[in-house]
């Protein structure tokens, strides 16, 4: 059986895939969230490190890291003291130790923060190099990936042209060399729409794993009908549309989220509940989130268990 567990990472992703098969289990972790969530009152909200070692899991056969926004990539910091990870798999390593770009105080707010990030993840992959665990760099999408004999995946990546354009630029900085201001803040805007996708396949039962891949790049693809979907970006508006929703049909969702609405950035939105709402989709939050619309439930993670029959246990129903 294949066991989803959405991790209660507050505001980021975590996703922890199992395919049981008596003895021998295979495990993929999809993003690793913060290093250091927030805290919240009431919140069962954890790390991705604590959350395995709760579990008593020791070995990751594949991390996947979709994309270089802190509450996906974070947590990996943390996970070499924990677990035995198989393989990375990501967008962009950097090609050697040691590198850095050189902070940009009087940059705008995104490109400091996509300087932040490309640091902290060429940091975290130095570790993951001392540590001698096997990379990936996925430049291209890989479709049709067996993972065991039952549960296959397409690794997808949006646009293959934006992510040799994203390598360019961040190993140019982390090398650096100048780049021109509107260039830097074009790749900052890359990130999320260009993250690394994901789509399952078990006993005959698809799984959608966007990301923060927003509606906008992907409703116009061939989408057939999935049964479960990761609501991409935290639920924001535009994290799904009619058009998708209509291509996908999906009878269950998930939003991972933080407990406290962003008035600013109106995520998680009620826009997005209701359409999903329109269209039939049963749909949880991650963490306790609370609004006038929506009363909060508790959950240290959101698990599904599909049967080899292709029976779903909905979290409710397990």
């Amino acid at each position: 059986m294949l066991e989803l567990h959405f991790i209660n990472v507050g505001d980021g992703d975590a996703i922890l895939i199992e395919d049981r098969n008596g003895g021998d289990v295979f495990r993929m972790l999809v993003d690793a969230g913060r290093r250091v969530p927030d805290a919240y009152p009431g919140s069962p909200r954890r790390t991705a490190a604590a959350y395995l070692r709760e579990k008593e899991i020791s070995r990751l056969d594949v991390l996947v890291v979709t994309h270089l926004h802190v509450d996906h990539y974070g947590g990996v910091a943390d996970l070499l003291s924990e677990v035995d990870i198989g393989e990375v798999c990501s967008g962009f390593f950097p090609d050697g130790p040691g590198m850095r770009i050189p902070p940009e105080p009087e940059a705008v707010k995104t490109v400091r923060g996509m300087i932040d990030c490309v640091n902290e993840w060429a940091e975290i992959t130095d570790g993951l190099r001392a540590a001698g665990v096997p990379l990936r760099a996925v430049s291209a999408s890989i479709p049709g990936l067996r993972l065991t004999e039952r549960l296959t995946a397409d690794l997808i990546c949006p646009n293959e042209i934006v992510c040799a354009l994203q390598g360019a630029v961040w190993r140019a900085l982390l090398s650096g060399e100048q780049i021109p201001d509107d260039v830097k803040y074009l790749i900052s805007k890359t990130r999320n729409p260009n993250a690394l996708r994901l789509r399952l396949r078990y006993a005959g039962r698809r799984v959608e794993l966007p990301a923060d891949c927003y509606a906008a790049v992907w409703e116009n693809e061939d989408a057939l009908p999935c049964d479960i979907l990761k609501v991409p970006h935290h639920g924001a508006p535009g994290a799904v549309s009619e058009k998708l929703l209509e291509k996908l049909r999906p009878r269950y969702a998930v939003i991972s989220c933080e407990a406290a609405y962003s008035e600013r950035k109106d995520r998680p939105s009620r826009r997005t509940a209701e359409l999903l709402e329109r269209h039939g989709v049963r749909y949880w939050f991650t963490d306790c989130f609370s609004a006038d619309w929506h009363a909060p439930t508790y959950w240290s993670s959101v698990d599904f268990t599909i049967c080899d029959d292709g029976t779903i246990l909905a979290p409710d129903g397990r």
